[in-house]
């Protein structure tokens, strides 16, 4: 997956600007704020590119230089969410993603770049003005057309290029020789501002300088850009105005969506003319192409109308969306989840300008959805845009069966992360609205995982097969591969020995053969989760370790946690309890950051338990020191040390063979029906329902041939003294 917010590769020369550059870079060094100022067109972004690269080469910053790209952001209140995301900071929560981005930020000594600030000023200034407060170590290069106005804020004004360098830059741009005294003269006339001299130097084939220094005169970037546009032909100036739509970069197939037209030969026309830019993506090695701020607004101008264009821009990413939720679950997942990254802007905008519009809300709601189902926003930590674009999706849709399926959609979102306060009230909601079988999908899920999480109660296993039917006649591979997970899952919390085996020996199978790096991580923590309850622990630490090796390979924000909690509770049963302590103290850090609350889920919640209590009483009064020690370590620090493999001395040795073929758990219980207990008091000791004890009980005397518990306890006797 291609990484946002970085200093991306430039393809044309920098020309000039030496003197101001050194004194950007002098700047950074002495002050936590720099504004670069100037009209548009002036090479502020440029300029603040390469000083940032300047000073990453000097490594004059610890932890380097980031850029954040805001010209395609017109909501300010997602100011702080985009700026995490850009950074990859999980931002999964739903208060605006302020809050992560101070506690991700407090300790780094960091240089970040916030480019093409000028329509989002007040925004802007709140986000600075307490990051600086809040983060010592954080220096802010902001490039605005104005400046922020907070104290202690150093304003550079981005000059001109002298004429000498305009005149460079005319001549290392054009295609087209000319006079050095006539691009002379053009170069002063548009004042050295480097857009206007790279569209001039443009000019097509044949047309003199001394012609277009006649229809320019003294030119504003404004005039530039008229005659520029005059210059382009009616179809040329059509993709123009349509292309303006978009917010961030694009590709061919999309501008051919918005604008209605094969539009190859209008759209090199406007490379060619430098009204265009293309650029190569990182992911798919193809062409997409942008227009910058000033080129987009001027472009905007020409539009008669932006109804239509903007329609067919949310219909393309609506298929789009819809394909990457139908596709991910292949070989092809980590091209999906990168292409979704470099689509997102225009993802995001499509969305909302889907939901304000009469007509489009249904489109924009399910496009809200298909971004989850593709499962890229919890991969990518960004499930706090998720949740925002769901809520405004809530607020317009209205009729069943789509606010149905809506509604049950957000329930099972809120129960995945364990919050059950959120879950319940929307689930309450959707029971009440009519359903059909699709969405009847997402309403059951959510049905069996709140049986699941809530009530611990087996009877959601049953609902899991139920709604993996319903997947494989309605929805797409990937829907189907989750829903089969959860019952696998649930089936190993909740039933005994056989019946897991049973459930996962083919998704654990299937996942280590189709392909998909996500789900044989899955099915490798799976196993580890089935030998933790059913078999040896020792055996369930390397499938443990194999799932976070994949996670992290691929970024997977979301299931990195959970093979924290699997490391942790592995640990404990082994033994390894200065480990365990720690890793118990780094999750309960992934639990903040990630808002995955294990507490929220009551099968997670006691086998956590059980291993911290186990913990505790080993190591005594040292637990929670070496706990906090765990929770003090930065995410890479507390994965790197949960990769470790446990020491040969702190491992325990593997079991033996227990007598008749039993479990572990199943030999307990005949052990606890040997004492005397009843099915209640079993059900207390292993966290368990006393239906799912007693059942227990029935499994295992039908597996050793017992005709009663008295025989069983009788059994149980005669193996331990045999052991």
């Amino acid at each position: 997956m291609t990484v946002r917010g970085t200093l991306s590769a430039q393809t044309t020369t920098f020309i000039g600007r030496g003197a101001v550059l050194a004194e950007t870079e002098v700047l950074l060094r002495e002050t936590r704020l720099v504004t670069l100022t100037g009209a548009g067109g002036a090479g502020k972004s440029r300029l603040a590119v390469e000083a940032g690269r300047s000073l990453a080469a000097a490594e004059a910053f610890q932890h380097g230089v980031r850029r954040v790209r805001l010209g395609d952001l017109g909501d300010p209140a997602l100011l702080a969410r985009v700026v995490a995301a850009e950074l990859r900071i999980v931002d999964n929560a739903p208060d605006g993603g302020f809050g992560r981005l101070v506690e991700s930020l407090h300790d780094k000594h960091l240089l970040l770049v916030l480019d093409d600030c000028e329509h989002l000023l007040d925004a802007v200034r709140h986000l600075v003005h307490h990051l600086r407060r809040d983060c010592e170590g954080l220096t802010i290069l902001v490039t605005s057309r104005e400046p922020l106005g907070l104290y202690g804020e150093r304003v550079l004004r981005v000059p001109p290029l002298s004429v000498d360098d305009a005149v460079r830059l005319f001549e290392d741009r054009a295609e087209v020789v000319a006079e050095r005294a006539d691009v002379t003269a053009l170069c002063k006339a548009v004042d050295g501002l480097p857009l206007s001299v790279e569209l001039v130097a443009a000019r097509p084939a044949g047309t003199p300088l001394t012609e277009v220094l006649g229809e320019l005169g003294p030119a504003t970037l404004e005039r530039v850009l008229g005659w520029a546009a005059r210059r382009c032909t009616d179809e040329e100036r059509l993709v123009w105005a349509a292309l303006s739509v978009f917010p961030a970069d694009f590709d061919l197939a999309a501008a051919e969506a918005v604008a209605g037209a094969d539009v190859r030969e209008p759209l090199s026309a406007l490379v060619r003319g430098s009204i265009v830019v293309a650029t190569t993506s990182p992911v798919t090695g193809e062409t997409r192409y942008r227009l910058l701020s000033a080129v987009s607004q001027f472009g905007a101008r020409l539009l008669t109308d932006a109804d239509e264009p903007l329609r067919r821009h949310a219909l393309h990413y609506s298929e789009f969306v819809d394909e990457v939720a139908r596709s991910w679950f292949s070989p092809g997942e980590v091209l999906w989840m990168g292409r979704l990254w470099e689509e997102w802007p225009n993802v995001r905008a499509a969305i909302g300008h889907a939901l304000r519009t009469p007509g489009l809300a249904a489109i924009g709601a399910t496009m809200a959805m298909n971004g989850q189902r593709a499962r890229f926003t919890s991969f990518a930590g960004m499930l706090g845009q998720a949740w925002d674009l769901l809520a405004a999706a809530r607020e317009v849709v209205t009729e069943a069966p789509l606010r149905t399926s809506l509604l049950a959609h957000c329930a099972y979102m809120a129960q995945a992360r364990g919050d059950m306060a959120t879950a319940i009230p929307l689930m309450n909601e959707a029971r009440t609205l009519p359903r059909l079988p699709v969405t009847d999908v997402h309403l059951v899920l959510a049905e069996a995982t709140h049986l699941f999480f809530v009530e611990g109660s087996p009877e959601c296993v049953p609902l899991y097969e139920h709604v993996a039917e319903l997947c494989r006649r309605h929805a797409s591979p990937g829907d189907t591969y989750i829903t089969e997970l959860m019952h696998a899952m649930a089936t190993c919390f909740l039933l005994d020995a056989e019946a897991a085996d049973k459930a996962t020996t083919g998704l654990i199978r299937q996942a280590g053969s189709n392909g998909v790096n996500w789900s044989h991580a899955w099915g490798l923590w799976l196993r580890g989760l089935h030998e933790l309850l059913h078999g040896d622990p020792a055996e369930a630490h390397e499938p443990a370790l194999g799932a976070l090796r994949i996670q992290l390979a691929l970024g997977d924000t979301w299931g990195a946690p959970f093979s924290l909690w699997l490391l942790a509770c592995t640990c404990a049963e082994l033994g390894a309890f200065d480990r365990a302590a720690r890793l118990l103290g780094a999750l309960r850090s992934q639990e903040r950051i990630s808002r995955i609350s294990f507490g929220g889920m009551s099968p997670f919640h006691r086998v956590l338990e059980r291993a911290d209590r186990g913990t505790r009483r080993a190591l005594g009064d040292d637990y929670q020191v070496i706990t906090t020690l765990g929770a003090d370590l930065r995410p890479e620090q507390a994965m790197a040390f949960a990769l470790e493999p446990v020491p040969a001395s702190e491992r325990r040795p593997v079991l033996p063979a227990l007598p008749g073929g039993l479990s572990r758990q199943e030999f307990t219980i005949a052990g606890l029906v040997a004492e005397g207990f009843t099915a209640k008091q079993i059900a207390a000791r292993l966290f368990i329902s006393p239906r799912t004890a007693d059942r227990h009980v029935v499994n295992i005397r039908v597996k050793l041939g017992l005709p009663s518990r008295t025989a069983l306890a009788a059994w149980h006797r005669s193996a331990a003294a045999d052991r």
